[in-house]
């Protein structure tokens, strides 16, 4: 599989910047993996004394000649204090990719199969409770090794050209895959509970009874005074999807979300909907269920996603009040101009580049009535780690292109801050735009993301027949049975440490605000439709 490309409908197209990218990519795996005891046995040496500065938990490393304790046995700092972790050096490559390439050589060691750990989150808490000590391990030398991928990594900038093999790229792996981990309604994106951490408690807080699970769903609808929303789908609604059981606990905290995101737009009976980005349609067709006479445009570069909501939508009857268009949101026709009474838009900032921002609110501001206002839900990074952030190439903005191996996770996407948002949005749209509110959502991503682990890996059956019915190419025989389980397997880690390193992200983002998930809400002045209704 390692080179045969995803068959997604859009490929990034062949440049001498992938050609080096390929081909750097190549020279330093061999050499990497090449296994030259002189070499390994310096990196060993050079992590392991850096190791020695951990004074907060307890990691130990076995190798196939020796245990490794840090702290070491008999220090003040010993086995019985958390954090706590283990790792099992498979391959003597992890060496070599942690001294070169620090935490990005961590994340690729654990990739390729170098390492072994069960406990990915506890890993990460332990260099993060030491960072200060082991700044070492992101050295010169790592960013020389990582600056080739920076310097080629232009080529996946968000133009007009790109954009669409960006998303394709992720998005349009297999819908199937997805729906192996995320809840029935494929809300792709933050969820709002009402138990934050009920998940890691012994005793369940769900499906207790029907009365409190349907408080649960209910309880952040927007206020019955507006008498814009229902609870419950409109009487001249063909046809639903299933609800789901009262034990999902995920599925209801989505609907939360989605009740929320209607509730701060402020979304009311006639009004005309712009969504960017749709998703697997989970919003809009929330919108239209529970707000009535609502339209709804949506827009997309998934061809897999466009199709799946156009199905949705016919199949729960309601082409007459969902429109989903295949389309780049700076490509919107001109016949939109001032149409829309409200635009929404979740997780779709992160995906159009630090380079696009300011087009994107022209956009938004474009389409919006004299009175109109709307919301956007994204994950933001705070300004003091920016500069450092965007210098930076991390485990999700590498990998890109080529087979399972080394499929994108997002391609072209880049977290601005929120000061570069209210900035943007204010230049922009020469103040046309003012922010209304803004709120933090971010420690309900790491239960979110947590619940998303926790399926892929029960579900992974299921992920790797979505995945041979969708890409049967990269399956082929030809190539070797085990060759294909063994890059399917390092499909597998890639994903679980990229949920595994996003929930940490977020189960730390009450606590130092490394990372933030952010919601804003903005509207033209002087619109009196807002209010202020600051408890919803």
């Amino acid at each position: 599989m390692s080179s045969q490309l995803l068959d997604v409908p859009h490929k990034h197209p062949s440049s001498i910047w992938s050609f080096a990218d390929n081909a750097l990519t190549l020279l330093r795996e061999t050499v990497l993996t090449a296994g030259y005891v002189p070499l390994t046995t310096l990196a060993e040496k050079a992590v392991t004394s850096v190791l020695r500065n951990i004074t907060i938990g307890h990691l130990r490393i076995i190798t196939s000649e020796r245990v490794y304790e840090f702290p070491a046995r008999g220090t003040e700092a010993g086995e019985d204090v958390e954090p706590r972790a283990e790792l099992r050096v498979l391959n003597d490559a992890f060496w070599v990719r942690l001294c070169t390439m620090g935490d990005l050589g961590f994340a690729e060691a654990y990739m390729f199969g170098d390492v072994a750990c069960e406990d990915l989150i506890s890993t990460f808490r332990v260099f993060l409770k030491n960072k200060e000590n082991m700044t070492s391990l992101n050295s010169t030398v790592s960013w020389l090794f990582s600056l080739p991928q920076r310097l080629t990594s232009y080529r996946f900038l968000n133009s007009l050209g790109n954009a669409r093999s960006n998303i394709s790229a992720h998005y349009d792996l297999s819908d199937d895959m997805f729906k192996a981990f995320l809840s029935e309604d494929m809300t792709y994106s933050c969820a709002i509970f009402s138990d934050l951490d009920g998940d890691l408690r012994e005793t369940p807080l769900f499906g207790l009874n029907g009365h409190e699970i349907r408080q649960l769903l209910t309880s952040s609808s927007p206020s019955e005074s507006t008498s814009a929303y229902s609870d419950t789908p409109a009487s001249h609604t063909p046809s639903t999807r299933p609800t789901p059981p009262l034990a999902d606990t995920l599925a209801a905290a989505q609907q939360r979300k989605l009740a929320h995101i209607v509730s701060r737009a402020r979304i009311l009976p006639g009004h005309r909907v712009l969504e960017i980005g749709s998703g697997w349609g989970s919003l809009a067709l929330h919108i239209v269920r529970h707000v009535a006479g609502v339209q709804v445009d949506t827009i997309t570069l998934s061809d897999n996603q466009c199709a799946h909501v156009r199905a949705e939508v016919a199949r729960c009857g309601f082409e007459d009040r969902v429109r989903v268009h295949l389309l780049d949101y700076r490509e919107m026709p001109r016949e939109w101009d001032g149409s829309f009474d409200r635009v929404v838009s979740v997780e779709m900032v992160e995906a159009v580049g630090l380079e696009n921002v300011e087009v994107y609110w022209t956009a938004i501001d474009r389409v919006l009535k004299k009175n109109g206002a709307g919301v956007i839900q994204g994950i933001t990074i705070p300004e003091a780690r920016f500069a450092e952030y965007s210098k930076q190439m991390d485990f999700i903005q590498k990998w890109v292109s080529k087979a399972f191996a080394i499929s994108s996770l997002f391609p072209g996407g880049a977290l601005p801050t929120i000061t570069l948002l209210v900035n943007s949005l204010a230049r922009a749209t020469s103040g046309r735009l003012v922010v209304d509110s803004i709120s933090n959502i971010g420690p309900h991503y790491a239960r979110t993301l947590r619940e998303w682990r926790r399926r892929f890996e029960d579900n992974f059956a299921e992920i790797e027949r979505a995945l041979r019915k969708d890409h049967p190419d990269a399956f082929d025989s030809e190539r070797g049975a085990q060759r294909a389980r063994d890059e399917l397997a390092v499909f597998r880690r890639k994903w679980l440490f990229f949920l595994s390193v996003a929930e940490d992200w977020f189960l730390r983002s009450w606590r130092d605000r490394q990372i933030i998930y952010h919601i804003i809400t903005f509207t033209r002045e002087g619109n009196e439709e807002m209010g202020c209704d600051v408890f919803e």
